[in-house]
Parts: structure tokens; C-alpha cells; sequence
């Protein structure tokens, strides 16, 4: 039962972490959209998904890009709007625009917290650990310069 619980909370913390990167990506410089289809090719190669939990895992990253699209495109006014202030800063609207992002970037942290959580659910013990893994080792090369390549220095 402790093994359990324990391998739920690391996905859990994996899952937030991942839900924690989206949101700050989702309020960073804007741009270009990151590939969902990369995404879960990597995933698929990395956990040796079954054709049938790729299907369920395109199906939930599906939905989750859906629920959070016209919060992505309200950010994207709302970030413009303050770059729009830096020649006549207004602390009042400045402050209420800041409560906004910081709603609508908990409820996106919590959308794909769910996501994640669905797509743990989805993975059998072996490919539960090995999710584990990579993610441990994600949050280890997290703020460390890269190499060339993507590949963090050893």
C-alpha cells in the first residue's frame, strides 16, 4: 500500500511539475505553440505505448488543448496589454490584469494536472517507472545550460 501511494505521489509531482511548465510557458514572450504530436511521439518511443494508449493519450492532450485554447488566447491579450503600459504604467489596471493571468493560469495549471494525471492512469507499473525516471531526470537538468543538441552537460 506505501509502494502505491508513494509511486502515485512522484506521478502526481511529476504531473505538476509538467502542469507547472505549461503554465509558465503559457505566459512566457509568446510565439510559436509547442507540438503536441512531438510530444507524444517522444512519449510513445520513450514508454513503448500500445496503438491504444496512444490513441487514449492524443485523446486527452486533444481535450486539455481544447479546454485551455481560449485561455491561451486570453493570455496572449492580456500580455499585450501590459506590454501596451510600459510608456504609461497604470498600477490599478497593471494589478487587475496580474489577477487575471494568475486565474486563468491556475485553472490551466489545473487542466493539464488532469491531463497528466489521466495519462499516469493510463500506463502499466513498468511504464509508470520509467515515466518516473525521465522525469527525475528532467527536474535535475532543469536551469542547467545545454549543449548544442538539447543534451545538458555532464
Amino acid at each position: 500500500m506505501f509502494i502505491k501511494r508513494k509511486n502515485w505521489l512522484i506521478g502526481a509531482a511529476a504531473a505538476t511539475t509538467l502542469a507547472a511548465s505549461a503554465a509558465v510557458w503559457s505566459m512566457g514572450p509568446g510565439g510559436g505553440d509547442h507540438d503536441p504530436g512531438r510530444m507524444l511521439t517522444h512519449m510513445a518511443d520513450k514508454l513503448d505505448l500500445t496503438a491504444a494508449q496512444q490513441a487514449s493519450v492524443e485523446e486527452l492532450m486533444s481535450a486539455s488543448r481544447e479546454a485551455n485554447q481560449a485561455d491561451r488566447q486570453r493570455l496572449q491579450v492580456l500580455r499585450q496589454q501590459l506590454q501596451a503600459m510600459r510608456g504609461d504604467f497604470d498600477a490599478d489596471k497593471a494589478q487587475g490584469i496580474a489577477d487575471e493571468i494568475g486565474q486563468i493560469t491556475s485553472r490551466m495549471v489545473f487542466q493539464t494536472s488532469k491531463t497528466w494525471s489521466g495519462v499516469y492512469q493510463l500506463l502499466d507499473a513498468e511504464q509508470r517507472a520509467e515515466l518516473d525516471n525521465l522525469m527525475a531526470r528532467r527536474e535535475a537538468h532543469r536551469g542547467k545550460p545545454h549543449k548544442a543538441g538539447g543534451q545538458a552537460p555532464e
